[in-house]
């Protein structure tokens, strides 16, 4: 029975890693980068019209997630699978996906203009917008500095500055980039879970690593959202192992690549807190010296690039910006009753002041166990994102997904599934939905891909917090934290 099931994970695996080729085949990147003076999507190489664009991505997202059911349907029963196996396929995976056109997304071209801003034309990403400098092809949002911290305009050092003038190869460099974060995690992923629930590490890493979810955001589409959770995750494994000021060290990396991980930052000073050993003025000293060390770290990043409140020019532009998000779609309400500055401002405050509520209380729970301190940070993301964000695009639910791999027979798991097929969604519904009459409202246009990505996975969740009576879920001390008291 054992030989069948693995048999079985095989075939899946092989069949997921076709199915990828035959999309990288069909909407090459070397084919469709040159080919417009603008950024094309899948809509241009699957085209023309809308009907057959629409029947291929459907058929082609929901082959790919009936073969990772069948995959997880193997390790649900908690066989043991050869690591080679259960590895081997997500790198088979990634360069299957490592020509593809990025289909959904043009944040790689910025990537990519934004590193030869810094390494090729000595600009500053973070004040100097990308359509200022020369690049082959134009992009949307090209009147925008960079948003992300400084350590990402580090990063890309090889992959802009090597491939010289032959910008394919610079975007390979930048899809091995997107890859080589998705391994990581995976193999952070398991080492967390061999440690903390034995016997789980397979179907964790089969649940994020194999979901093509987030092989296409990551890989496929090129984001960079996973360098920033593997320094997430490197900083929950290392507090696992109560080093201290290394947690906070890789959690400092991470908030000055991508800041979001800041909201972070006070469950993890609390589990340090709360589990660190010595008197008061021990604990405080402890934390005293992680954080100078963290503060130096950031200082020495953002070094290159200093120019003043300048420096988060980016940041604080696209944080004006609305696209995607709960505040949108209260915004089409609430203008029915003001006027557009009032609506707009009404908005953002409401659901951010709900989710800085909602956050205290989540930040206090997060420091009684490592169980906790997952379950609590995932829900930290997940509901920033439904609530305070007003600049939401899909692939940002990678955030909470990686977390909720750390608890694979935890009800994270069913969030994480709704997550990862609802955000598979909104791209079909965004591109497509002048073509449908029941849209035609300017209200339902605006609302649909929002409603598609949130309303199911927040059922979901919803109903684990009732089942469980309580939104630490089925969180509890793992046995190694137990014995270590």
């Amino acid at each position: 029975m054992t030989a069948q099931r693995t048999l079985v994970l095989a075939c899946a695996g092989a069949l997921l890693t076709a199915l990828y080729a035959t999309a990288s085949m069909r909407m090459p990147l070397i084919a469709y980068f040159h080919s417009s003076q603008t950024t094309v999507d899948f809509v241009h190489m699957l085209g023309p019209g809308w009907q057959w664009p629409t029947v291929l991505y459907l058929t082609f997202v929901g082959a790919a997630f009936a073969l990772y059911a069948a995959a997880l349907a193997v390790v649900w029963q908690g066989i043991r699978i050869p690591r080679l196996a259960l590895f081997g396929f997500p790198v088979l995976f990634a360069l299957a996906l490592m020509p593809m056109y990025p289909p959904t997304a043009v944040d790689m071209f910025h990537y990519h203009a934004l590193g030869r801003a810094f390494w090729v034309f000595g600009a500053n990403p973070l004040t100097t917008p990308q359509g200022t400098l020369p690049y082959p092809i134009g992009m949307s949002w090209a009147d925008l500095p960079s948003p992300y911290g400084p350590l990402w305009s580090l990063l890309v050092a090889p992959a802009s500055v090597l491939p010289g003038e032959h910008f394919e190869a610079g975007l390979l460099a930048f899809k091995a980039m997107a890859a080589l974060s998705y391994l990581g995690c995976a193999a952070l992923i398991w080492r967390t879970v061999c440690a903390t629930r034995l016997g789980e590490e397979s179907l964790a890493v089969v649940l994020f690593a194999w979901n093509p979810f987030v092989l296409l955001r990551t890989v496929g589409n090129g984001h960079n959202d996973l360098w920033m959770l593997l320094f997430v995750l490197l900083a929950f494994e290392t507090a696992r192992q109560r080093r201290w000021t290394p947690a906070v060290l890789f959690l400092t990396l991470s908030v000055v690549l991508k800041f979001a991980s800041a909201l972070l930052g006070p469950p993890l000073l609390l589990y340090i807190w709360t589990h660190s050993s010595g008197t008061r003025r021990e604990r405080l000293a402890l934390l005293g010296s992680a954080l100078a060390c963290a503060f130096a770290i950031a200082l020495a990043v953002y070094a290159p690039f200093w120019a003043g409140l300048d420096t988060f020019k980016g940041l604080l532009l696209q944080s004006r910006l609305m696209i995607t998000s709960t505040p949108v779609l209260l915004d089409v309400l609430f203008a029915r009753v003001l006027d557009a500055v009032t609506a707009a401002e009404m908005a953002r405050v409401l659901p951010t002041a709900v989710f800085l509520v909602l956050y205290v209380a989540l930040v206090r729970q997060a420091g009684q166990s490592f169980a906790h301190l997952v379950v609590f940070s995932f829900t930290i993301l997940f509901l920033y994102l439904l609530l305070a964000t007003s600049w939401f695009r899909p692939w940002y639910m990678l955030w909470p997904v990686t977390l909720a791999a750390l608890r694979p027979r935890s009800w994270l798991a069913p969030t994480l599934l709704s997550i990862t097929i609802a955000a598979s969604v909104p791209d079909l519904v965004e591109q497509f939905r002048g073509y449908w009459p029941w849209l035609a409202p300017y209200e339902r246009a605006i609302a649909a891909p929002i409603l598609l990505a949130f309303l199911p996975p927040l059922i979901v969740w919803l109903v684990g917090v009732f089942r469980h009576d309580g939104w630490g879920l089925d969180a509890r001390p793992d046995i190694e934290e137990a014995v270590l008291g």
